[in-house]
């Protein structure tokens, strides 16, 4: 029957009801009064559903994609960039396109920490490389052995798939909270089993007495007063320590050297 019809035959109070709870429009009419097209009538019918939670974890395998990826977490780093790369030795062009990302990250401070096999300084290119890298402040530890490859930019985590050092097989990434944890669990485990690149030196009872006044919170003035030096001389020894810590500002050289273990 056709719809004209139908709805003429409809009993008022139906008619009332039925557009009480459309709004006070009949079905098929537009909000001012004119016919609904299909379109409107899709829109409120199959009107798609909420597209669900984005993929955590990414896999890719053409290097073409993987190169970009890996610098882009990198570059977008603003908390800390740990590696761990037990690879024996690193080819040029590793070196070459490592160099500027890592560098990059200890210019804008961002903490940079890697850990790598006791053989790659057999390399001298990879251990000139590497002692630069400690210059501008990054921190390099040496391991005797391992096996887990992986990259930690804050919150994202990047796991190299295959054999060797190259990213010619690919790479998992992902930003899952449960799964970067891990990951950065892992590589703190490396990072407390691996030895210093270079082996601070012992400081001095004096020097320990400045971090620890440092640390204090004490105005120079007092700290100086308490540890029996000039002012000028205790400020003097903390851009040293500084200097030689290779912090930005005594906080950073409080934590390189609670890190170090010498407060």
């Amino acid at each position: 029957m056709h719809a004209g019809t139908e709805r003429g035959h409809d009993r008022p109070d139906t008619v009332r009801a039925r557009s009480a709870g459309d709004g006070g429009r009949a079905p098929g009419a537009a909000r001012d009064g004119r016919p609904a097209d299909r379109t409107e009538r899709a829109d409120r019918t199959d009107r798609p559903r909420p597209a669900g939670p984005v993929e955590r974890i990414e896999r890719l395998t053409d290097p073409a994609l993987v190169r970009p990826r890996v610098e882009d977490l990198i570059h977008h780093a603003r908390r800390d960039v740990l590696s761990l790369a037990p690879y024996p030795e690193l080819s040029p062009g590793y070196l070459a396109w490592l160099r500027p990302l890592a560098l990059g990250c200890l210019r804008r401070g961002v903490a940079f920490r890697t850990v790598m096999l006791c053989e790659t300084l057999d390399d001298p290119a990879t251990a000139a490389q590497l002692r630069e890298i400690e210059r501008y402040g990054g921190r390099v530890r040496l391991i005797g052995h391992a096996t887990e490859r992986l990259l930690v930019c804050d919150h994202r985590a990047a796991l190299p798939l295959g054999e060797g050092p190259t990213i010619e097989h690919g790479a998992l990434f992902t930003g899952e909270p449960a799964i970067v944890d891990s990951v950065r669990a892992l590589f703190e485990r490396a990072w407390a089993q691996a030895t210093p690149l270079t082996p601070a030196p012992t400081p001095t009872d004096t020097a320990r007495l400045i971090l620890a006044a440092m640390c204090s919170g004490a105005k120079d003035e007092t700290a100086a007063r308490g540890i029996g030096v000039s002012v000028r001389t205790y400020r003097r020894r903390i851009a040293h320590l500084m200097d030689h810590l290779n912090a930005g500002s005594r906080a950073q050289a409080a934590l390189l050297a609670r890190d170090r273990g010498w407060i």
